[in-house]
């Protein structure tokens, strides 16, 4: 994952930790993609990280 999603900020660290900043990053991408919010990522989470919709996905990340 990485920080060309949109959303909320802050940006993530890539450090391997699933901490709070990924919980509310994942939580956010779930909603976005109307999934349920869980910040569990199952299946369809991993679907929606691979293909997101264009809505989601800011391509010119500030």
């Amino acid at each position: 994952m990485s920080n060309a999603w949109g959303g909320e900020p802050p940006k993530l660290t890539l450090d391997g930790v699933f901490d709070s900043v990924m919980l509310k990053k994942i939580e956010w991408i779930q909603g976005c993609h109307g999934l349920p919010a869980s910040g569990i990522i199952e299946d369809r989470t991993w679907q929606v990280l691979y293909h997101p919709a264009l809505d989601c996905y800011n391509p010119y990340p500030a």
